[in-house]
């Protein structure tokens, strides 16, 4: 299915402040620091000026990655209305497309209309391992895993792409391009119970 990527025009009345002159943030995360969600406990990391979970949500609801689960740090895979559902912790909640731009910028990452293409900063977000051709850093801490997506209940297509919700039903997608770069993109017309992504969670300092 043809998905449409989001204008600059539907996300008008989100602000944020452009920090291209600024470096990038470093994690500050220290052993044992957790956040428990739905009876589990989730690591998390500081970047910038949030706190995000490290690993994606792995809670009830959803379908894993296949049936032996074979690949748990993927997590689950969530639809939209499954997400509204999940309990979290007073200060934490499904992070905003606002919340996505600000991990970007933290890094160092130029969006331009939502998107980002052939910045080396972007595998700061990236994990160092599953990605088919070019692995990341995870300077950051954020450790995006390429676990794909699902559509109509499939099984997800790895390797290539990191889709995370958030609030808005927009997808923030990071891929793999075809000159070994990664790209960034957001992604609308997602609130479809047809199709399912990872999830991360986020709080403020």
């Amino acid at each position: 299915m043809k998905r449409i990527t989001i204008a600059l025009s539907i996300l008008i009345l989100i602000q944020f402040a452009c920090k291209k002159d600024k470096d990038p943030v470093e994690p500050e995360q220290q052993p044992g620091q957790t956040v428990t969600i739905s009876g589990k406990a989730y690591p998390t990391v500081e970047i910038g000026t949030l706190i995000w979970t490290s690993s994606n949500y792995d809670g009830p609801g959803g379908i894993p990655y296949d049936a032996s689960n074979s690949k748990p740090e993927y997590g689950r895979y969530y639809t939209a209305p499954e997400i509204s559902q999940v309990q979290l912790p007073q200060g934490w909640r499904i992070p905003t497309v606002n919340d996505y731009v600000k991990l970007m910028e933290s890094q160092g990452i130029v969006l331009e209309n939502y998107h980002a293409t052939n910045q080396p900063n972007i595998k700061k977000l990236v994990s160092a391992t599953r990605w088919k051709n070019t692995q990341g850093t995870n300077a950051s801490g954020f450790n995006a895993f390429p676990a794909g997506y699902s559509f109509n209940n499939s099984s997800p297509m790895d390797g290539d792409i990191s889709e995370f919700w958030t609030s808005e039903a927009i997808t923030v997608s990071i891929q793999e391009g075809a000159n070994l770069n990664h790209r960034v993109a957001f992604y609308g017309n997602q609130n479809n119970p047809s199709y399912r992504h990872n999830l991360r969670f986020v709080r403020d300092k």
